[in-house]
């Protein structure tokens, strides 16, 4: 599916079937409609253990590492707030949805879809409906006005779509209403990564992209697992299942809601398409190898 969403936005970009701002329209499908089904489906009955709560902070732990290293770095080489937004977005929030849980089911098992669920709703998805769209707003209006951020915070639909999600989590759904739920979440990953597929262009990889490219891989694959790991370690829980789902959850490849919400506030959309593009396929052979490394312990 990953690969068949991204070639399908390749070639509708390759043969001109669509206008050059469809990869916009399609962003903005997935932010105003599948981005707030997708967390409205997520925490319906689902049932929170106590465990589980370190794990679904390591999303906010990645965030605030990524600012730490990428912010100082990014100034150090000259790079301008847009690209240092978009490195922000897309090599701090991983994919921790629909390339993380079936890796969560390939080497975990199953009975652990809930906690990888509780680390994308709590974690990934609601650090990027609120600290994820303060970054965009920061780096693409270029200073920090708090009450534009308080308020695009508080209009935005995966944000308000989380706050009615916790208010019903437990009550009844009628069936036609959880059909429709699902009907609009399930097109959230073919559309984003058609979104991206659409704006990808591998003749850049070469150009003066390659070390963003490459500094935005490295902190997202490499340099966030091993600190949730090396947290694990400071903890004395490092060989705890939890520990062992979080960590492979933060080795996921660029969150695609992040890379969207970066290419709606323009944050050097192809620097961002390349992530996902590298990135995805990268992380197939990156997150078998954290799993072989943290599966001894």
């Amino acid at each position: 599916m990953i690969c068949i969403c991204l070639v399908i936005g390749l070639v509708l970009r390759w043969t001109k079937r669509l206008p050059d701002t469809a990869s916009k329209v399609m962003g903005g499908w997935v932010i105003n409609v599948a981005l707030p089904a997708a967390a409205l489906r997520s925490v319906h009955d689902l049932t929170l253990q106590p465990a589980w709560w370190l794990a679904a902070a390591t999303p906010w732990i990645g965030v605030i590492l990524a600012i730490l290293i990428l912010v100082p770095l990014c100034r150090a080489l000259g790079w301008s707030r847009h690209r240092t937004g978009a490195l922000l977005l897309v090599a701090g929030w991983g994919n921790t949805s629909f390339v993380g849980l079936p890796m969560i089911t390939a080497f975990a098992g199953s009975q652990w879809l809930g906690l990888g669920i509780v680390i994308d709703l709590f974690g990934s998805y609601l650090a990027l409906s609120t600290l994820g769209l303060a970054i965009a707003t920061i780096a693409d209006a270029g200073h920090l006005h708090l009450r534009t951020i308080v308020k695009r915070i508080a209009t935005f639909p995966p944000f308000i779509a989380i706050l009615i999600a916790f208010a019903t989590n437990h009550l009844g759904r009628p069936e036609w209403l959880s059909q429709t739920i699902d009907a609009l979440a399930d097109t959230l990953t073919p559309l984003a990564l058609a979104a991206v597929g659409f704006a990808l262009r591998f003749d850049r990889l070469a150009g003066h992209l390659l070390l963003p490219l490459g500094v935005g891989l490295v902190c997202r694959l490499f340099v966030a697992p091993l600190a949730i790991f090396l947290m694990y370690v400071g903890l004395g829980h490092v060989g705890d299942p939890e520990s062992k789902v979080a960590i492979l959850e933060m080795a996921m490849p660029p969150m695609l809601g992040a890379s969207i919400i970066a290419m709606d506030h323009d944050l050097e959309p192809d620097l961002v398409a390349l992530l996902i593009g590298v990135g995805v396929p990268l992380s197939m052979l990156t997150a078998w190898g954290w799993w072989s490394f943290i599966a001894s312990w």
